[in-house]
């Protein structure tokens, strides 16, 4: 609940998931690391890839990084994830390389330009059956170990009255695509389908099991999804029989929680939107409308049972001037308030995108520039 005076904005977005009246609508624009290091790469002697290699080698410096340029645009709430660092790299030009602490070699790359995660050379091979399925997920949790945990935790103490969430893991398609590969992960689902059920269920264990314990850094929202599992991958059909259990497992396990859970599924989610806004979730987000999802439509459709998130359209966040990207955000907190909507972006905030845009887009909930 918020209280009598000026709510926080912690307390702001807390209320604005919950689709409780607020005195504005919160700002919460989607940002990852990719874009303040490029904003601030300046100040370190480097470029931007020169930032990213010390994030991948010190997460605390992600960290600041993000928390930084949330506060610099004041905005409501931030999204801190856990990082799979350190990784130790050196660059080559413009890409870095994994390097193997043991032995010095080379082990894979880092995609530079697809979020700075590590790609193995030598991924991998596709589990063949539940019982390797269960050791890699097993594997999966222990790998969120006490030491990640507590420099999330000294994070999210940086920022006590800003709203913070954290992911979990992928809960459907992509960890399953993981550890099948793409291609077969795709085939399974109509020559294996009691076996992708059968993992994918397990799926949604494991990433409870990774829940529970980010829970414990004091973060107020779990953001869970799959960008693999909308409708420009996967028709509704498969979502409803391969995805929708999981994410309806994940929720009803937290629902008597003070948590608050998120479901992203980016590109065409336009068929799938009654079945997100049925899983428990309190948000759907990000109302890509790049793939043709309205925030409109959405109020229409799904806005009596949770609120909404997002909207704006990248390519103008990125490409557009800031008089663009403010009359834009007029018209979706329009379109989607005056409650139970957050304003943010229609997927990740572009790293390429200005600074400027990205205030004038935060300055829109802020100063309720869309009441005017």
């Amino acid at each position: 609940m918020m209280t009598a005076t000026k709510p926080t904005p912690r307390e702001l977005m807390r209320a604005a998931m919950r689709r409780e009246p607020t005195p504005r609508i919160p700002a919460m624009p989607q940002i990852c690391h990719d874009m303040p290091i490029r904003v601030y790469a300046h100040e370190t002697g480097g470029d931007w890839i020169d930032a990213l290699r010390r994030c991948l080698e010190d997460p605390t410096f992600l960290y600041d990084s993000v928390i930084r340029l949330a506060e610099e645009v004041k905005c409501d709430g931030l999204r801190l994830f856990v990082q799979d660092g350190p990784v130790r790299t050196h660059r080559v030009g413009d890409d870095l390389v994994v390097v193997d602490p043991r032995t010095g070699r080379r082990s894979g790359r880092i995609d530079v330009l697809g979020g700075g995660r590590p790609v193995a050379d030598c991924p991998p091979p596709p589990v063949e059956n539940v019982p390797e399925a269960k050791k890699r997920l097993d594997a999966m949790v222990a790998d969120l170990t006490d030491e990640k945990l507590e420099v999330l935790r000294n994070a999210r103490e940086r920022v006590p009255t800003r709203f913070v969430a954290s992911a979990p893991g992928g809960i459907t398609m992509n960890t399953y695509s993981v550890l099948r590969g793409a291609e077969l992960a795709m085939v399974d689902l109509c020559q294996q389908p009691d076996f992708a059920r059968a993992v994918i269920d397990m799926q949604a264990e494991a990433v409870i099991r990774r829940a529970e314990k980010l829970l414990s850094t004091g973060i107020d929202a779990l953001y869970i999804g799959d960008p693999s599992a909308s409708g420009s991958l996967i028709g509704p059909w498969h979502f409803e029989q391969f995805c929708l259990p999981a994410y309806r497992k994940f929720c009803e396990h937290f629902q008597d929680r003070d948590v608050l859970i998120y479901i992203h599924v980016c590109g065409n989610a336009n068929p799938i939107l009654e079945m997100l806004a049925s899983t428990g979730a309190h948000v759907v987000e990000p109302l890509d409308p790049l793939g043709g999802v309205s925030v409109a439509d959405a109020k229409r459709r799904i806005g009596h049972q949770v609120a909404l998130m997002g909207g704006v359209n990248t390519l103008t966040l990125s490409r557009g001037t800031s008089d663009q990207v403010r009359a834009e955000a007029i018209g979706k907190c329009r379109e989607g308030g005056p409650h139970g909507y957050i304003l943010a972006a229609g997927d990740m905030v572009p790293p390429e995108t200005p600074l400027e845009n990205l205030q004038a887009m935060v300055e829109v909930a802020t100063k309720s520039l869309w009441k005017s």
